[in-house]
């Protein structure tokens, strides 16, 4: 097939595309309804659709909703270019995981002391022992380390963590690497991500003190207060258009408002579960200030809490994610 055909694929896969499911899965199911597409075929025709949507971050949804935080102009021209695959390498693994990266001739780059950033298209699943000695995970996901080596932790009695919004375990892999002493729960709506998640710690040799399903929109109750909770909320999903970039036609004021209402809900329900002088890190993956700084004004307002830290992690010069993350303390109940 050569340029032309291709493009006219591309057309049409677009204009019988609405948003409904990622791009990634419309194009999968194409694809495997569609066995005539050799690998050339596949990888041209994704990269046209991928294109299409990259133009559209030009029309970047709700722009005037981004936080001023971070430059707009270059954010928003970032979405042109792909990001890229990063791992995060997990403690006293780094020699073996470069010895496996050069053996089977996988180019790869430093950009941390345990993080190295690959093409986007880099296989790793047959090279590395996936969550053993190294975990897929965006580069800033990694940064939010600097805040967890904030909270306190005792070598004489362990700290109940909490991992609220757990989804595929990463965070709770980074929080067993980064902190000491501590027991992990974790928790999320559905049963499927819980067990997925499970499994993946199990891979990574973590076994945690309990793994429980709660909706969290809903009022629920616990024996006692955690010294930590890490609420990685749901959100817009805005710091990571890069990856998604068909969200840039199809996100709208209501997603939007829908995300707004859900995370005020979920903090509402987590505020008891901070224990007195413990910690909330609260962080989400969106550049919208009505996520982030608002989240954060409304937890003050309570006069319940107070800012340890908190920041934007910008990773649109380094072809990675943009996220924020806010770490406070209970001051009072």
């Amino acid at each position: 097939m050569h340029y032309a055909i291709h493009e006219d694929i591309a057309n049409k896969l677009i204009a019988a595309y609405h948003g409904e499911e990622p791009l990634a899965n419309y194009l999968k199911k194409y694809f495997a309804a569609n066995k005539k597409h050799g690998s050339k075929d596949r990888k041209n025709i994704s990269a046209l659709c991928y294109t299409h949507f990259r133009n559209a971050a030009n029309n970047f949804p709700l722009s005037d909703r981004i936080t001023d935080a971070i430059d707009k102009n270059i954010f928003i021209n970032s979405h042109q270019i792909q990001p890229l695959l990063f791992i995060r390498i997990r403690p006293w693994q780094k020699e073996k995981v470069i010895q496996k990266l050069q053996a089977a001739s996988i180019e790869f780059t430093e950009v941390g002391e345990n993080a190295f950033a690959f093409a986007n298209t880099t296989s790793l699943q047959n090279i590395l022992e996936l969550n053993k000695e190294a975990v897929i995970q965006d580069f800033n996901s990694q940064a939010i380390a600097e805040l967890l080596q904030l909270v306190p932790t005792s070598l004489e009695h362990p700290i109940q963590v909490w991992d609220a919004c757990a989804a595929s375990g990463g965070k709770t892999i980074l929080m067993f690497d980064t902190m000491s002493n501590i027991r992990m729960h974790l928790s999320d709506l559905r049963e499927s991500i819980l067990f997925n998640a499970d499994k993946r710690l199990q891979d990574a040799g973590i076994r945690p003190a309990s793994v429980q399903e709660i909706d969290l929109t809903q009022a629920f109750e616990i024996k006692k207060p955690f010294d930590f909770v890490f609420a990685d909320v749901p959100c817009s999903g805005s710091g990571t258009w890069g990856r998604t970039p068909e969200q840039l036609a199809y996100f709208t004021e209501a997603q939007l408002n829908k995300y707004t209402k859900l995370q005020a809900q979920i903090l509402q329900n987590i505020i008891p579960t901070v224990k007195l002088n413990g910690h909330l890190l609260l962080a989400t993956c969106s550049v919208y200030k009505d996520e982030n700084e608002k989240n954060v004004e409304a937890l003050l307002a309570t006069g319940k809490f107070k800012v340890v830290k908190q920041q934007y992690y910008t990773g649109y010069t380094k072809q990675a994610d943009t996220l924020f993350a806010a770490l406070l303390e209970k001051i009072a109940n």
